[in-house]
């Protein structure tokens, strides 16, 4: 007999009918299951929707699966449907290209026991560290924190620089899998920002962050745990500098900046960093003329941001 957990999983998806097929694989095939998965499905293709409705009907005698399909394709979006959907206190957010570990959502319950836990940021078994120094220069990572989890004042979320042992602590989580308490967010009135609305990882650090801020006012925990991990089988989307990706990492990290009032250290040192990446750029001979083009978008829109309003037509 399959023994579920308390857990609902939210999973955004569009046209992976393949990659959703393999993650929910891997959550029926675990040890536990989570008691519902919500599916929120942006997919545009009528015929691959129906293909993607149809196979999800299979899992349906195995655990509760909710599906809302959302016309808007916007990531954001669809997690806050996601958790106006759950029926459990325990969320995951998850990506539609994961794996998760014969024990992972079983892991997740004997840790969130714990009420003094808020958050676990889930942890990529494909992720490598990176031995630079330049990131500390140019503010894309912490010296002082580079053992947990950590935001840095120029808006970068970074994980530890060595393998988590046991668990430490993070002030954020990447949305590819990670844990929070419904009612906490009730309670904390945090929802994921939908003026972000192409995916770009600002919004899981915006969202995370803001969720870890209020843990830590009332003294509960954030945390990475090695027991908590997947394989994450991202995409190359972002790993190369497009003009849109560019623009979405200058621009978001200054709003974000502006919204989680880092203060004046905070936009010296997106710039700074911003100078850093164009170094990088001229090396590799690579996306120069879409940094500067985005730093001058930043600067002309600048109070636009500070007075918390982002445009997607600025990606452009």
């Amino acid at each position: 007999m399959m023994i579920q957990e308390n857990v609902s999983v939210v999973i955004p998806t569009m046209n992976r009918l393949n990659t959703l097929k393999e993650t929910l694989d891997s959550y029926i095939s675990a040890e536990r299951l989570p008691a519902q998965i919500v599916i929120v499905d942006q997919t545009d293709d009528e015929q691959l929707r129906t293909q993607i409705k149809e196979k999800i009907e299979c899992y349906e005698n195995k655990v509760e699966i909710t599906y809302f399909y959302q016309d808007s394709p916007s990531s954001t979006k669809a997690r806050n449907i996601g958790i106006s959907l759950c029926k459990n206190d325990v969320i995951v957010f998850s990506d539609d290209d994961i794996t998760v570990q014969k024990d992972t959502i079983k892991n997740v319950m004997q840790i969130m026991r714990n009420q003094q836990i808020a958050m676990i940021a889930g942890i990529n078994s494909r992720e490598g560290f990176s031995n630079s120094r330049l990131g500390y220069l140019f503010g894309k990572k912490s010296y002082v924190k580079r053992h947990i989890g950590h935001v840095t004042s120029a808006m970068y979320g970074r994980f530890p620089q060595r393998r988590v042992i046991g668990s430490v602590d993070t002030e954020w989580a990447m949305g590819f899998f990670f844990v929070i308490r419904k009612s906490l967010a009730d309670k904390w009135n945090i929802r994921w920002d939908e003026n972000l609305t192409s995916y770009a990882y600002a919004e899981d650090l915006d969202f995370s962050f803001s969720y870890y801020k209020h843990a830590k006012s009332e003294h509960l925990n954030c945390i990475l745990d090695e027991r908590v991990i997947v394989e994450h089988r991202t995409s190359q989307e972002w790993r190369v500098p497009s003009r849109k990706s560019t623009m979405m990492m200058v621009l978001n990290r200054e709003y974000l900046s502006y919204k989680h009032k880092m203060g004046l250290k905070s936009r010296i040192m997106t710039r700074w960093s911003n100078i850093g990446e164009l170094f990088f750029r001229l090396v590799k001979k690579m996306g120069v003329r879409d940094l500067i083009d985005a730093q001058l978008v930043c600067d002309r829109h600048r109070k636009e941001l500070a007075n918390g309003k982002i445009n997607p037509e600025w990606y452009r």
